[in-house]
C-alpha cells in the first residue's frame, strides 16, 4: 500500500532506468499537438518543458499545466487511484496547486493530465475526462485530501481544475498519428516533407527538454517574468518553445488549412473519437475497442503512405470503401444478439480474414483482412457505419 504523503514530502519524479528515453520521447511526440497550435493556429502563446512528463502552455486567457503518463498496455486504463499513487500524475499537480493556487492575473488555471492508454470504464476517474467533465464528487475529494495530508478544501479546489485526456495514441502509434495530422494540414505536400518537418519539431522540443531545469523557480518565473535576472531568463529561453521559431519549422508546409487542427488540439473541442463513441454504443468491450483504434491507426497509417505513390487514390479507395461498408452492413443486419457490438465485430472481423479478395480484389490493402478491419474503423470514425447501431 502506498503511503500517505504530504506535499512537502512528494519526491521530484524518477528519470532514471531503462524506459526513460521511451517515456522522454513519448512526451515530446505527446506535446506536438500543442506545437501545432502554437506554430499554426497560434492560440497557444508559448510551450515551457520542465520535467520529463510536466509541461507548461500558455494562453491568452488560460495557463494549462499539463502532466503525461504512460503506462505498459499489460497494466490496464488508468484508475483515480492510480493517479493518487508513488508515481501519480496528480502529487505533481499538488505541488503546482499549492505554488499557484493564489496566483491571479485573469486567466484560467487548469492542470490536465494526459493518459496514454486512457481512463478505467466505470471508474471515478471518468468524473474528470475532458469530454464529460463532471467534477469530482464527496470521495473523490476526501480520499485525495487524506493521501496528500491536505485539507478537504485544497483537495477540492485542486480537482476542480483538473480535467483528463484519455487517451492519448500508444507509443508505436503516435509518430504515425501525429504526421497523419500534420499532411491533413496540407496534404498536397509529399510525405518526405512532411516527416522532415515533424522531425525538426519534436528535435526543437527535446533540445528544451534537456535543459536546464527552472527548478524552484518554475512555474512563478514563467508566469510573473518581471524581476528575471538574466541567468534566469537565458534558463527559461532554453526550456521554452516560443511561437515565431516553430512557425518557421512549418514553412514547408505553407498555404495549409489551420482549421483542420482546432478539433485536436483545443482542449475544449477533445472528445472520444467517433469510432469509440459508436463501438460503446454498440456494446463492445474496453478491450476491442482498444484493438479497433489500433487496426484503425495501422491501416490509416497503410492508406496514408499510398496516397503519396497512387496516380489517384481517391477513386481506388472509393471503391475498396464501397466494398467494404457493403459487407459491413450486411454483417451488422444479420446480427441477433443486444447489444449487437460483440457479435458484429467478431462477425465482421472472420468475415474479411476468410475472404479479403472480395472487398480488396486489386490488392490496395494487401488483401490482408486486418487492415481492411482498420479500414472499416477509419470509415466508422467517419460516421459510416455503426456496428448495429445507427
Amino acid at each position: 500500500m502506498v503511503a500517505d504523503l504530504g506535499i512537502d514530502e512528494i519526491p521530484d519524479p524518477d528519470d532514471s532506468g531503462s524506459d526513460t528515453y521511451s517515456r522522454f520521447r513519448y512526451q515530446a511526440e505527446a506535446a506536438f499537438t500543442s506545437c501545432l497550435d502554437l506554430g499554426l493556429i497560434k492560440t497557444v502563446l508559448s510551450i515551457t518543458l520542465e520535467r520529463v512528463d510536466d509541461l507548461l502552455i500558455e494562453q491568452a486567457d488560460r495557463w494549462r499545466f499539463v502532466q503525461i503518463k504512460t503506462r505498459d498496455p499489460g497494466r490496464g486504463a488508468f484508475t483515480f487511484a492510480d493517479l493518487l499513487g508513488e508515481k501519480g500524475a496528480l502529487r505533481s499537480v499538488a505541488r503546482t496547486h499549492q505554488a499557484v493556487q493564489d496566483f491571479d492575473d485573469g486567466r484560467e488555471v487548469r492542470y490536465e493530465v494526459w493518459l496514454e492508454l486512457g481512463a478505467r470504464s466505470g471508474n471515478p476517474i471518468e468524473r474528470l475526462l475532458v469530454q464529460d467533465w463532471r467534477g469530482p464528487d464527496g470521495a473523490m475529494v476526501e480520499q485525495c485530501a487524506k493521501r496528500f495530508k491536505v485539507e478537504e478544501s485544497f483537495a477540492e479546489a485542486m480537482l476542480n481544475r483538473c480535467h483528463i485526456r484519455a487517451p492519448l495514441p500508444p507509443r508505436d502509434l503516435i509518430r504515425d498519428f501525429n504526421i497523419r495530422n500534420l499532411q491533413r494540414y496540407n496534404s498536397t505536400v509529399p510525405v518526405a516533407t512532411t516527416e522532415e518537418v515533424y522531425d525538426r519539431v519534436i528535435d526543437l522540443v527535446e533540445k528544451a527538454m534537456r535543459a536546464d531545469l527552472l527548478q524552484d523557480e518554475f512555474p512563478r518565473c514563467i508566469m510573473q517574468p518581471d524581476g528575471v535576472d538574466e541567468a534566469l531568463a537565458a534558463k527559461i529561453a532554453g526550456k521554452r518553445l516560443r511561437a515565431d521559431i516553430v512557425a518557421e519549422m512549418f514553412q514547408p508546409l505553407a498555404g495549409g488549412d489551420a482549421a483542420v487542427l482546432e478539433q485536436i488540439t483545443d482542449p475544449d473541442q477533445l472528445a472520444a473519437s467517433e469510432l469509440d463513441r459508436k463501438l460503446l454504443a454498440a456494446g463492445v468491450a474496453e478491450e476491442s475497442r482498444h484493438q479497433a483504434k489500433v487496426l484503425r491507426a495501422n491501416a490509416s497509417r497503410r492508406a496514408y503512405e499510398l496516397n503519396s505513390g497512387l496516380s489517384d487514390p481517391d477513386t481506388k479507395f472509393a471503391d475498396l470503401d464501397v466494398r467494404a461498408l457493403t459487407v459491413a452492413s450486411a454483417t451488422a443486419g444479420v446480427a441477433k444478439t443486444a447489444p449487437p457490438g460483440p457479435e458484429v465485430f467478431k462477425a465482421l472481423l472472420d468475415q474479411l480474414l476468410a475472404s479479403p479478395g472480395d472487398v480488396d480484389p486489386s490488392g490496395l490493402l494487401g488483401q490482408d483482412g486486418m487492415l481492411l478491419f482498420g479500414r472499416v474503423c477509419e470509415l466508422s470514425d467517419q460516421c459510416r457505419f455503426g456496428w448495429g447501431v445507427e
